[in-house]
């Protein structure tokens, strides 16, 4: 019997109905024929992908994008899904393209559809997470993006999360975590445990391992005395360090130039070379160190010779002390100008108001000790000592104008000319008042017209005056008073060291304690009273400063010696005899002190 095609895709052994009534074939679906239909499909689902198992890792092309999954070719006539978010930058746009392979995971199976379900972002996670095994188990580096800071350390993209502990971010202490923070950096894998769900990495462990072999080419390259230009890598105060091919040597402070207070900062730059000398190797305790000033001999080796006494010379001020200013004449070579070779007449002043840090200035050369190394500078000495012929400029008595440029409680310094400064004594203000102290009639900065009392040229010193610039009321009593004169006059008033006895109006005279009686006085408050009148004799006159000297000794001697004189002519015309008189005149008082 001939079957027709649509007996053909009965199955056997089933028999056709055909309605009586109708010539047409019946339409009607068969529920047999259905069942075994969809035995037939499952069975062939069931074969495709059937040697695919959940969690296996494929390297598969991908076969159509479409709008929400991407299709790969798994094999066996298969095919396979993956969520197309998967493949997804943040727009939405898939980087990817029909042709390209990729790695996917096996998640299931869709027994609707009878495509393989797949992952790409486990895939991702399952071939790091192997590759993390891997570099635990052998001790190779690995590489990851750093995410986040959390308490402790921060947190590495590997895959999965790993944890990076602060003590192990760096051979230093980190300070500030921030900074990390999307960087990809290399590590080593302390602890891996994926069903804890936990990594533990370092990144100190991985740069110890290489500074050790760096350090172990260092102690094989380099040896001590060599010269060597490495790059600057920090510079700290206690010198600098330079990378020596990932390991680092040390050029301390004192080795970075012969002069002793360099600074590092003064030399090095960060990132920059700089040329040293080995002049130390520790293998046993990993450290070189070098030195920047061996490079060249010292320059005091030859400073005697180089800054000959009495040349001049240049140099930079590099620093300024209160008694003086250091100029550096070359590297490693600083001389000092002290304040008082800065002027010819430097009294009250400082350096900073000749000098200033950072000015390069003109120098004397006064004196080289190399044993010492030291070099005294000098400024003033470049110019002619203006108090050569200070004796002929400023003769006593000569009247001029100059600026107060200083007070003190003793008197008031007044500039006559640059560098030439004269002095005002607080007694020399007035004749007739008392001043305690110079501001109280002066102050600074005031121009003053003064005269020239007197000149020390040897100790650069000049008396100056403002009462002498008129008459005193000495001036006038000197005319009817003489040295030799016996005055009187009243105690005004008494000191440890003498006493003062107003002699007229205005005018006063002194008595020193030596000059009080014929005996040692201790104190003149023992030999006389306040108020209390005396008569001495005048012993100086000083018309230019207005002092009278006196002595009551003096004036006792005299009196002695006129009343022994009045009695030896009152004995030749019988007047009182000699005993009575010896008993009134002590003649011992007369004899000279012992």
């Amino acid at each position: 019997m001939i079957q027709t095609p649509e007996e053909d895709a009965l199955p056997q052994g089933s028999e056709a109905s055909v309605p009586a009534d109708s010539g047409e074939p019946d339409d009607t679906p068969d529920p047999d024929v259905h069942q075994e239909m969809d035995a037939m499909m499952d069975q062939y689902l069931n074969q495709m992908g059937s040697s695919l198992e959940k969690g296996q890792l494929l390297h598969v092309p991908i076969v159509a994008i479409q709008a929400d999954h991407v299709l790969v070719d798994v094999g066996e006539k298969a095919e396979g899904s993956l969520p197309r978010s998967e493949l997804s930058d943040s727009r939405g746009d898939v980087s990817f393209s029909v042709g390209d392979l990729i790695d996917v995971l096996v998640v299931g199976h869709d027994s609707e559809s009878g495509l393989v379900l797949l992952s790409y972002t486990d895939a991702k996670r399952h071939v790091a997470l192997r590759s993390i095994e891997e570099a635990f188990k052998s001790g190779t580096p690995a590489k990851g993006k750093v995410l986040r800071v959390v308490k402790g350390g921060l947190i590495v993209d590997v895959g999965p999360e790993a944890f990076l502990p602060a003590s192990q971010i760096d051979l230093r202490r980190v300070e500030d975590f921030d900074v990390w923070i999307g960087q990809t950096i290399e590590f080593i894998v302390l602890e891996f445990d994926p069903h804890k769900r936990r990594i533990v990495v370092s990144r100190r462990r991985l740069l110890e391992e290489e500074r050790a072999k760096s350090r172990k080419e260092v102690f094989e390259r380099f040896e001590v005395g060599q010269i060597v230009e490495a790059e600057v890598k920090r510079i700290v105060d206690f010198g600098a360090f330079v990378d020596l091919g990932g390991f680092d040597g040390l050029i301390p402070r004192g080795e970075i130039a012969w002069d002793r207070m360099a600074k590092p900062g003064d030399y090095f730059k960060v990132g920059q070379p700089a040329k040293a000398k080995i002049i130390e190797m520790d293998s046993a305790r990993g450290k070189v160190t070098l030195s920047r000033r061996q490079l060249t001999p010292s320059p005091w080796e030859t400073a005697v010779e180089k800054y000959a006494t009495g040349s001049s010379i240049e140099g930079d001020v590099v620093s300024l002390t209160h008694y003086g200013a250091f100029v550096r004449l070359e590297e490693g070579l600083d001389g000092m100008i002290h304040v008082s070779d800065m002027a010819w007449d430097s009294t009250g002043k400082k350096p900073s108001d000749y000098l200033t840090v950072g000015t390069r200035v003109q120098t004397s050369i006064l004196n080289v000790d190399a044993k010492a190394k030291r070099i005294s500078l000098g400024l003033k000495q470049l110019t002619q000592d203006p108090w050569n012929e200070i004796e002929a400029r400023y003769p006593p008595g000569k009247r001029l104008k100059g600026k107060v440029t200083g007070l003190t409680k003793y008197g008031a310094f007044v500039e006559l000319e640059p560098g030439i400064e004269g002095m005002v004594h607080v007694s020399d203000f007035s004749w007739d008042q008392q001043i305690d102290q110079p501001r109280d009639v002066v102050e600074k900065e005031q121009e003053l017209e003064v005269c020239v009392i007197a000149v020390d040229r040897e100790r650069h010193r000049i008396s100056l005056g403002v009462k002498q610039l008129s008459d005193s009321p000495v001036m006038g009593y000197s005319h009817e008073h003489k040295i030799g004169d016996v005055v009187e006059g009243k105690v005004k008033n008494l000191t440890e060291f003498g006493a003062f006895i107003e002699l007229a109006e205005g005018i006063e005279g002194f008595i020193h304690v030596s000059q009080l009686d014929k005996g040692r006085v201790e104190s003149p408050a023992a030999v006389l009273k306040i108020g209390e009148v005396v008569e001495a004799e005048i012993t100086k006159i000083e018309l230019a400063t207005g002092k009278i000297s006196l002595s009551r000794r003096q004036f006792l001697k005299r009196r002695k010696k006129n009343d022994w004189a009045g009695y030896m002519g009152s004995t030749a015309s019988g007047g009182a005899n000699l005993g009575e008189l010896l008993a009134e005149v002590n003649l011992e008082d007369d004899l000279p002190e012992s």
